[in-house]
């Protein structure tokens, strides 16, 4: 990534001597970015690019000084004190970046903001740009509007609202589907196409469609459980050929609202994963009492009807593995953590949302399999995780950054996909001290994806 950027730091000096829209950079700052003061000059900070008068002073190479009026004009925070530039310069345009946007569920009457969901995640991206260059706000649906966006900026661990340029990208990390669906959401799509600014993960995955792609493909298909959409015939026919059953709403996350139907003798027992009676079985004698439950609590929304697996548990827990994935700096699928996520004794998911604990999936596959096979298991589960990952973003719509993809693995080592997650939560590892490969990450795509167009044109002119 550092091949083709160069880190400029703002200074203060002599700003006040600066007049109108302008700045002031070294000889060398100029002669290296091949500026012709003969021609008008501009600067570009996210979205907004503004005409200046370009000053040389006896600076360091990679100082510059924006006036005040351009400072307030480009609405740059005060507290931002470097940028990175692209090596590549073209009609004598300098672009400082990146800026990037995280869209968020806010409430702005609250005296005291704060994203709970995110908050490691913008505490470590604040201390990461500070070392690279440029800033990150944070907004809800209610904070854009035509032009400008008002959003919250994390300075010194206190978030002050204020006024910003739209960014060069946007992270959704909206945590409802509903808000995904809004007319809002919408709205707000339409003007970032527009503009030209990518969003990234821009929506929930539906586990149907997902399923779906999936089974296209023949290398997948066989760690894929029978999974169909929830009908009558269909689920008495596989109430006829499984033992266990899940029933999980297409649109659901966090492991809420599933449905752990298992047959035992001459009967079945139903087990919700969430709300008042998580965990409590239910008794039915018969198939078509259990169906009548079932389509009441599923009421008229869309669910799909899986095949269970005897899971692999530890210590009679069930257990699973959530492999986090993201598109690196060149735009390749890399695995940034692997986790064993161990459910509580009596529940039937093992999300963490719904309890679950969290240990390195190295050490629990140790103690699963012997050290050998247990190398070998984890590299079959990071192979399987690609190529997951590849075949959606080849097949989904949008851009595509990062995905939480849940594998469990039965008895005989086999591995099955449980689901995909487009939106995984932030929360896996808060206790690594130092910043995560997974912030890493995303900060190599966000910076991808700002200057994306500026370095699709260096590569041509390479």
């Amino acid at each position: 990534m550092t091949r083709k950027f160069l880190q400029l730091s703002k200074k203060d000096d002599f700003q006040e001597i600066l007049e109108g829209l302008s700045i002031a950079i070294s000889p060398s700052l100029l002669k290296f970015l091949n500026i012709d003061l003969n021609n008008t000059v501009y600067v570009c900070v996210a979205k907004i690019i503004i005409p200046v008068n370009v000053q040389t002073h006896s600076l360091e190479k990679q100082d510059i000084i924006f006036s005040s009026d351009l400072e307030k004009t480009l609405l740059l925070p005060k507290e931002i004190k470097t940028f990175l530039i692209p090596y590549y310069n073209k009609n004598q345009i300098i672009h400082l970046g990146p800026v990037i946007g995280i869209l968020t569920d806010i409430n702005d009457n609250k005296e005291d903001i704060s994203f709970p969901a995110i908050q490691h995640l913008c505490k470590e991206l604040a201390e990461e740009l500070v070392q690279i260059g440029g800033f990150f706000y944070v907004f809800g649906l209610q904070n854009f509007e035509e032009d400008k966006i008002y959003g919250y900026f994390l300075d010194n661990h206190t978030w002050t609202k204020q006024l910003f340029p739209y960014p060069n990208v946007i992270y959704n990390r909206l945590h409802s589907r509903k808000a995904d669906a809004s007319t809002t959401f919408l709205k707000l799509k339409k003007i970032l196409e527009e503009k030209e600014i990518p969003i990234f993960n821009s929506k929930f995955l539906a586990k149907d469609e997902t399923n779906q792609l999936l089974a296209d493909q023949a290398s997948i298909d066989k760690h894929l459980p029978v999974t169909e959409k929830l009908t009558e015939q269909g689920f008495f026919s596989m109430l006829k050929t499984f033992r266990i059953l899940y029933v999980k709403p297409v649109h659901g996350s966090q492991g809420r609202n599933i449905i752990h139907i298992e047959h035992i003798d001459d009967h079945f027992i139903a087990t919700i994963s969430s709300g008042k009676k998580k965990g409590k079985g239910q008794l039915f004698t018969e198939e078509k009492k259990l169906w009548m439950w079932l389509k009441n609590y599923v009421k008229n929304k869309s669910y799909i009807c899986q095949q269970g697996i005897d899971f692999q548990k530890w210590q009679g827990r069930p257990l699973d593995f959530r492999i986090l994935c993201h598109k690196n700096y060149q735009g390749h699928w890399t695995i940034t953590s692997t986790v064993a996520r161990i459910a509580q004794k009596d529940a039937i998911v093992a999300n963490l949302a719904q309890g679950a604990e969290m240990k390195a999936a190295k050490i629990v596959l140790n103690e699963l399999l012997n050290t050998e096979n247990a190398s070998q298991k984890l590299e079959e589960l990071k192979v399987l995780a690609i190529k997951i990952a590849t075949i959606l973003s080849e097949n989904t719509e949008g851009y595509l950054g990062e995905l939480g993809i849940d594998i469990g693995m039965d008895k005989q080592g086999h591995l099955w996909i449980i689901e995909v997650n487009s939106k995984p939560s932030k929360k896996l590892e808060e206790h690594i001290e130092k910043t995560r490969p997974s912030t890493k990450a995303l900060l190599d795509y966000f910076i991808a994806l700002s200057f994306s167009p500026y370095l699709k044109e260096l590569s041509e002119d390479e």
